[in-house]
């Protein structure tokens, strides 16, 4: 990620951020998600709905049984970048829910897109002609009893050098699927940064926008009803 200045000014005199990681969140609260919810349940098969799932810590076997190699798979090599791909992000399709035409699939793009220019302008960045492009989504279902989060893991491509410079990931919570109450980490959102872990409780309405390099996890969903948000990879082109 690329920043115009390595030090950014805050509201306290003498203190800075240095290389900041800009991140965008905004809630919604509307019946835009319930709309969208109900789509996907229509239109997503089973396997769709769980797409970029894991059982952490545990052997999936729905996941892994039908696995094959897609890339080239070397014993051997050298790369001149730190953007390695980290978890198995690319392992299952997309299924591109975010490419539909439904107005409320067009509305969630839109807020998408608004959230991403404003978090580029804060980080003056001159967007000049180019225009977002949403590169991949997946919209998921996390079922209440299976215990299905993610492993730590970012959004690195598995070529370099089909990364833009300003590559984002995000996620839009169409419902928190009222996580139990007496498990605190119970499909709770987390960043690794520094040896720390940042929790981040997912609502309903919920717009998360990051740079594609930072590690995030999922911890093991167990809540009322079913789970369901947006992963989205989004950048910038030329019109």
């Amino acid at each position: 990620m690329k920043f115009e200045k390595p030090i950014i000014e805050t509201i306290t005199e003498g203190i800075f951020h240095l290389a900041p990681i800009p991140f965008y969140q905004k809630i919604y609260n509307d019946e835009i998600s319930n709309d969208a919810y109900n789509l996907g349940l229509k239109v997503l098969d089973d396997v769709q709905k769980q797409m970029g799932q894991e059982l952490p810590e545990q052997y999936d076997y729905e996941r892994q049984h039908e696995y094959e190699i897609n890339y080239d798979r070397k014993e051997e090599w050298v790369e001149n970048h730190e953007y390695q791909p980290i978890g198995s992000r690319f392992w299952t399709p997309p299924n591109d829910f975010l490419n539909r035409e439904e107005d409320c699939v067009q509305i969630i793009k839109d807020r998408i897109f608004d959230g991403f220019l404003s978090l580029l302008s804060a980080m003056n960045v001159e967007v000049g002609k180019r225009v977002p492009k949403i590169r991949e989504s997946w919209l998921q279902y996390y079922e209440p009893y299976s215990g299905r989060g993610h492993q730590a893991h970012n959004h690195c491509r598995w070529d370099i050098s089909e990364a833009t410079d300003f590559e984002f990931s995000g996620g839009y919570y169409l419902d928190d699927g009222e996580p139990i109450l007496d498990h605190p980490y119970s499909g709770v959102f987390a960043f690794h940064i520094r040896g720390m872990k940042y929790h981040i409780r997912p609502k309903k309405g919920m717009l998360n926008i990051w740079p594609y390099d930072i590690v995030h996890s999922v911890g093991p969903f167990y809540g009322k009803r079913e789970r369901a948000l947006i992963n989205f990879n989004i950048t910038l082109v030329d019109e």
